[in-house]
């Protein structure tokens, strides 16, 4: 859009209209004004000037009134805010004309006013396209040569300067039409500039406008943060570099671990809240779950004011955790934290990454939740269950000796009918027995009380008696019992009594939740350090979504009590038990309809004395 096409509503509200500003988009009168005012001025000449006497009165005024008549269309155009089109370029082609008449009545070639024709010239060479110079051309051509017409040239020259006089007219319309050409571009660059300009403060006020929405936004977000930050007193969340150094303290930490929050961010490194042998047992731990042998460091606790050090230097354990959450993976653990006062609470640590805004990672994000009271709790309900399998186990004890009595009575035999009621009573004393003494083995080892004896044995051979003693069961059962050994004997350090009544489990339920002609195998595979024993079924399986509880108490899959199958839930926990007990883990892999497979993984050698804490749901 040129400068002459803006509407003049485009101007801004509220400026000052100046009266030079019409000459920017001026209307076809405005543009008349001159050739008006050099007519009259003509005129005046001729009327004053002596000796200007015109040499054709009747095309003088033929020519004003023609011009007369332009000046009347350029101020209807003009009220009708007609500014462009082939009307308005009618008005210079008529001031042409008139100027033509005009010249032919005052001299003709000696004319005094013959170069008044250039003003028109100019307004009609503005006009976009070179068509107009052609035109510039037509016109002038005729102006001069209409003379000729009644008065033909008395020799060449007069005849060159007819021919020359519109060339040079034209030569000035074609200069100033591409002038103007040039000019309409350089507008139009600058109108695109403009708009483009103002696209992009309209764009950048939106923009600001958002950066403010968001800014607000981020201001409640980040003032809800802190409150939720500061409401946070159950647990301690604290935050670390990637080096350990605390970043951020809690008031949850505070009250747990006696530290303010000034002091916290005084250049402590978090492992100062664990012992030298929960750091120990963290790095035993986690390199038991990887697979591989713990080679843990002594730890060396930093305190507040220390000189901070490289990750590399964290203690092994600390460094196990860290390397979990950078992975990905979250981490939960139960030990003990030591507080600002030395003292140690048992606590549940869970450690997750902790990245910035986009995704890098600044640290971690360590979460301790007090467990004092459901410690003391689980204490409580342990002793509890203790005392009680105490006090059955002595009045269970004496049924089954006088039932024994009763059935080996020789002064009064018993009928066949009061034999078999006896061995009724026996049976199920027996059971209630055994579950005692599955009760007393689970208090045993959620109170740490759970040693093992390891000694040499040959795994094979104790597969092979486990498979032995379950034989009568599974032909019971109609179910087919097989076992799969290697040829060597593979020797490893374990409680043989315990790992036995692991294996008896495991065949057990295997047996029992393996439909009539079903089939349970055994095997055993040795790896470089360590033994793996598999119990295979293809019985009725687990759901998916309940394999994750099964090692829990008193826990039962949905397809054990909808197939009515008997126990109490404590078969699985105790194998567990006595698996982690010798340093090994268990792996369980069921689909409903198609089977079960449970694989015991030992060390051939314990790699610790120390006995792993076990955690069990009641």
């Amino acid at each position: 859009m040129s400068p002459s096409t803006v509407p003049a509503d485009a101007i801004a509200p509220g400026t000052a209209v100046r009266w030079y500003r019409n000459f920017d988009h001026p209307n076809p009168l405005l543009k008349q004004a001159p050739t008006v005012a050099a007519l009259l001025l003509a005129l005046a000449i001729i009327r004053f000037v002596p000796g200007l006497t015109p040499t054709q009165p009747t095309f003088v005024i033929a020519a004003a009134s023609v011009i007369a008549a332009a000046t009347v269309l350029a101020a209807l155009l003009s009220a009708r805010g007609q500014l462009h089109g082939f009307l308005v370029l009618l008005i210079p082609m008529l001031d042409i004309v008139g100027f033509g008449l005009f010249r032919a009545g005052t001299g003709a070639g000696q004319s005094l006013f013959a170069t008044l024709i250039l003003i028109p010239v100019v307004w009609l060479a503005t006009a976009p396209g070179p068509r107009y110079v052609a035109v510039v051309f037509a016109l002038t051509s005729g102006m001069v040569f209409v003379p000729y017409l009644m008065h033909p040239p008395e020799n060449p020259t007069e005849l060159l300067r007819g021919v020359i006089a519109p060339l040079v007219y034209a030569t000035v319309a074609g200069v100033i039409n591409e002038l103007s050409r040039q000019q309409r571009i350089r507008v139009e660059q600058a109108e695109q500039l403009v708009a483009e300009r103002t696209a992009a403060l309209h764009t950048n006020e939106s923009m600001i406008a958002q950066l403010r929405e968001s800014e607000h936004r981020y201001r409640t977000v980040l003032e809800s943060f802190e409150s939720l930050w500061a409401a946070i007193t159950a647990q301690a969340v604290i935050a670390t570099d990637r080096s350990g150094m605390i970043t951020a303290w809690n008031p949850g930490a505070e009250r747990i671990i006696g530290l303010t929050e000034e002091e916290a961010l005084n250049r402590v490194r978090v492992d100062s809240f664990f012992a030298p042998s929960v750091l120990e047992a963290l790095a035993n731990t986690t390199d038991q779950q990887r697979g591989g042998a713990g080679s843990p460091d002594t730890a060396v606790v930093s305190r507040a004011g220390s000189e901070p050090r490289e990750p590399g230097d964290l203690p092994a354990g600390i460094q196990e955790l860290f390397a979990r959450a950078s992975a990905g993976l979250t981490t939960d653990e139960d030990l003990e934290i030591m507080t600002a006062g030395g003292a140690t609470i048992p606590a549940r640590l869970t450690v997750t990454r902790r990245n910035d805004g986009a995704g890098q990672q600044q640290g971690y994000l360590l979460v301790v939740t007090d467990e004092t009271r459901a410690a003391e709790v689980a204490r409580m309900k342990d002793q509890f269950v203790g005392m009680i399998s105490h006090e059955l186990r002595t009045p269970l004890s004496a049924i089954i000796g006088f039932i024994d009595l009763l059935r080996n009575d020789p002064q009064q035999p018993l009928t066949d009918d009061q034999r078999d009621f006896v061995d009724i009573i026996e049976r199920n004393a027996k059971r209630l027995l055994a579950l005692v003494g599955d009760l007393l083995f689970t208090a045993q080892v959620e109170s740490g009380r759970f040693p093992v004896e390891l000694h040499h044995h040959n795994m094979c051979e104790t597969v092979r008696v486990a498979i032995h003693s379950a034989m009568p069961h599974a032909a019971e059962q109609g179910v087919t019992l097989t076992v799969s050994l290697p040829e060597h004997p593979i020797s490893v350090q374990i409680d043989g009594g315990r790992i036995g009544q692991a294996l008896d489990n495991l065949i057990s339920n295997a047996i029992k939740f393996t439909p009539r002609g079903g089939r349970v195998e055994a095997t055993v595979t040795e790896t470089a350090d360590t033994v793996v024993v598999s119990v295979r079924d293809t019985g009725i399986g687990i759901p998916q979504d309940e394999q994750g509880r099964l090692f829990d108490r008193f826990f039962r899959a949905s397809t054990a009590t909808a197939n009515a199958v008997p126990g109490v839930g404590l078969g699985l926990n105790i194998t567990h038990a006595i698996v982690v007990a010798h340093g090994g883990s268990m792996t369980v892999a069921s689909e409903e309809g198609v089977g079960t497979s449970f694989d015991m993984t030992l060390p051939l050698t314990p790699r610790t004395q120390a006995l792993p804490t076990v955690s069990g749901a009641a």
